[in-house]
């Protein structure tokens, strides 16, 4: 009997058959499983390092708002000069001011670090830094300074928030016509504040010039061979061209103003301008243009007035270099070639030359009250004159006096020139003439439907031998792009990176335990 109810107890104790296969696999699954998810949370958290040293992104939107045009990405990849942009405010205050064009600059300075690691960017909030802050000069709250060093010289531009958009001509002509621009505006009438201005019009805004902006800004401080353009005074200037000054500022041009009478012209001078004096040079300031002329590759560019007086120090110094200003006013017969008086003429005859370096197929120029331009011959082989900028054939010059009552008495009728340049071939030097301010003054320079900017560019492309700046079609930001907030990005970061990991080893280890209870 106990042999027997041994031998039971032993078949009793028998594992069943298969149970330690079920067993092994099991284990396996669970180790399998841990493996896996372990892997998971290894390379979520290795992604999220790397993307957070190296972020990715994907711009989404339909018009690619926060992506670098070509243009601009071919010339920020060559950069190889160490870039600080500073923006004195901290990031959140400055993205929702002006939202969303703030916002869209933002993307377009971070994407600008990620494609040049060359060019980094800080916030600094100006209350808590003033050290900084008076470091630059005359910097306020959310400007924008892009700044390079090399040894002891410094170069800097600053881009303020009314920079980086575009305004509604109507406002610009409007400012205009009271004898402002943006900056002077907000200068005389909001002490200075480019964001109290942006505020204040913000209904006028009509598109984003951020990245055209950024573009210029990193051109002017990082060109090798910066172009200075120097706008004399002095003399009762008849014209104060600041949208001129603004459109080769925003083109990589280092302008400044000088008093002719009271100071000479620095060396690094590329092109000296004179914009319609009331009153002729004295002898000293042409010596003065003269010595300056004399040396390589540099240009004199003259506009005249219709109000001017009789300058013939200056006219003797311009006609060495094969060009002068005639009598009278250019006026046009056609109605098609003028703009409600003969007077105000539609200028399209420009030189092949400067037609090549403007973006418009078909460019149309207002030019108002202009005086015909001439080109004396100087006897001299050295002298080569192109005429840049003429009129209809049919076109006439009258004489100025009569224009206010519309009797035009004619002076000569014959195809007009309204801008000529004359170099000396040996020195590259010369002077360009233009027959009128007007082609440059404020609410001329504003119109969207003429080309007196891309006209302007182009000569001076010309007369210095720089690249036109690059031109960057501007952006709509209209409707709502998709956006998340910094607590969002957390919630959406801690769900991949832990829960769904944890979610996927909680389950993994239920089923497992479930199959080996079967």
């Amino acid at each position: 009997m106990s042999d027997k109810k041994k031998d039971v107890s032993k078949k009793k104790s028998k594992p069943p058959k298969g149970s330690s296969a079920k067993f092994r696999h099991s284990t396996l699954s669970m180790i399998l499983t841990i493996v896996v998810v372990a892997a998971v949370v290894l390379a979520n958290a290795a992604a999220t390092m790397v993307f957070d040293r190296y972020p990715l992104t994907i711009d989404m939107t339909d018009k690619k708002i926060y992506t670098i045009s070509d243009r601009s990405l071919e010339y920020v990849k060559k950069i190889a000069t160490d870039v600080t942009v500073t923006v004195f405010s901290d990031e959140e205050t400055y993205t929702s001011f002006n939202y969303p064009y703030n916002k869209q600059a933002m993307e377009l300075l971070k994407n600008y670090s990620r494609e040049n690691s060359r060019i980094k960017y800080r916030f600094v909030d100006i209350d808590k830094n003033p050290d900084i802050a008076r470091s630059y000069n005359d910097v306020r709250p959310m400007d924008i300074v892009f700044e390079t060093k090399s040894g002891e010289i410094s170069r800097t531009r600053k881009v303020g928030v009314s920079d980086i958009i575009n305004f509604q001509d109507r406002l610009v002509e409007g400012l205009s016509s009271s004898g402002y621009t943006v900056d002077s505006y907000a200068k005389n009438n909001l002490e200075g504040s480019q964001a109290a201005f942006v505020q204040y019009f913000s209904n006028y805004i009509q598109s984003s010039n951020a990245e055209q902006a950024f573009t210029s800004a990193l051109l002017a401080v990082t060109d090798p061979k910066p172009v200075n353009v120097v706008f004399l005074t002095g003399r009762g200037e008849l014209t104060e061209p600041e949208y001129m000054k603004t459109l080769l500022s925003a083109n990589g041009y280092n302008v400044s103003s000088l008093d002719i009478t009271s100071s000479d012209i620095p060396q690094d001078t590329d092109v000296a301008v004179i914009c319609a004096p009331r009153t002729d040079y004295m002898q000293p300031e042409t010596d003065k243009l003269e010595k300056f002329v004399s040396a390589k590759n540099k240009h004199i560019l003259y506009f005249s007035h219709a109000a001017q007086g009789q300058t013939p120090l200056l006219s003797g110094l311009l006609k060495k270099y094969g060009v002068s200003v005639g009598q009278g006013i250019v006026c046009e017969r056609d109605t098609d070639k003028y703009y409600n008086q003969p007077y105000y003429t539609l200028a399209q005859d420009i030189s092949q030359t400067l037609k090549n370096q403007m973006d418009s197929n078909d460019p149309r120029l207002l030019v108002a009250q202009s005086r015909p331009v001439e080109t004396p011959d100087t006897g001299s082989s050295e002298i080569e004159v192109q005429k840049l900028l003429q009129s209809s054939d049919a076109a006439l010059s009258a004489k100025t006096d009569e224009l206010v009552n519309d009797n035009v008495v004619v002076i000569q009728n014959a195809k007009q020139c309204y801008a000529a340049l004359g170099t000396n071939t040996v020195t590259g030097s010369g002077a360009a003439v233009i027959g009128t301010s007007s082609l440059v003054e404020d609410r001329f320079m504003a119109y969207g439907q003429y080309q007196n900017r891309e006209f302007i560019l182009a000569l001076f492309s010309e007369m210095t031998n720089k690249t036109p700046g690059i031109k960057i079609e501007p952006k709509v930001l209209q409707g709502g792009a998709f956006e998340i907030t910094q607590g969002q990005k957390q919630v959406l970061k801690w769900t991949f990176i832990v829960i769904i990991p944890v979610a996927v080893a909680v389950t993994g280890i239920v089923v497992t335990v479930r199959r080996k209870r079967r």
